[in-house]
């Protein structure tokens, strides 16, 4: 004779079934060079990356994130970083939680980081990766809008724009300076 389905024996039945694991969404990007599966973190901001070289492969076909057959694995819960770019062997980076963030950009032939600052702003032209890097606090003396920028709640950051030539690693100044709002 069957046994009555109860209110405690289904609950003890739903402790004991495994929770379904969900993966974040996935996405792909490739240059000549390598091949970025990104996958996002289900509880945590940010994504983690599976980079393959392509070695004169075309990239593949199909876009999943394996962190088992992947080259190299780039990034792990609690460090938020956002695909950006992909130019050459170099991936860049985002990493933020907020309006402010990191600008990181990796040798993907190396594994290693080649740039870590803090900025928001980029662009990549010409084998050369422009961008505005926070350098300072503001003041009234060094930022025109530093009265505006606190009167609206925010602050303020003296930021500079650099390059980081992609050929030679050398980071140079451009002599442009600008006063940013931050929050």
């Amino acid at each position: 004779m069957p046994r009555p389905i109860t209110f405690a024996s289904l609950a003890a039945a739903c402790l004991l079934a495994p929770l379904p694991v969900f993966a974040g969404e996935v996405e792909c990007h490739a240059n000549k060079e390598y091949a970025v599966a990104v996958q996002s973190y289900d509880e945590d901001a940010g994504a983690q990356f599976a980079v393959t070289a392509l070695k004169g492969k075309k990239k593949p076909a199909s876009c999943r994130f394996d962190a088992d057959k992947a080259d190299l694995v780039i990034g792990e819960p609690g460090d938020p970083l956002w695909y950006g770019d992909q130019t050459g062997k170099y991936l860049i980076l985002t990493r933020s939680t907020g309006p402010q963030g990191d600008l990181v950009v990796y040798d993907l032939s190396t594994g290693k980081s080649v740039l870590d600052v803090p900025a928001d702003e980029y662009e990549v032209s010409g084998g050369k990766l422009a961008f505005w890097e926070r350098t300072g606090e503001a003041t009234a003396e060094n930022c025109p809008s530093f009265a505006e920028n606190q009167a609206n709640g925010m602050g303020s950051a003296v930021a500079e724009r650099k390059q980081l030539d992609l050929k030679s690693l050398k980071i140079s100044k451009t002599g442009e300076e600008r006063c940013d709002a931050t929050q």
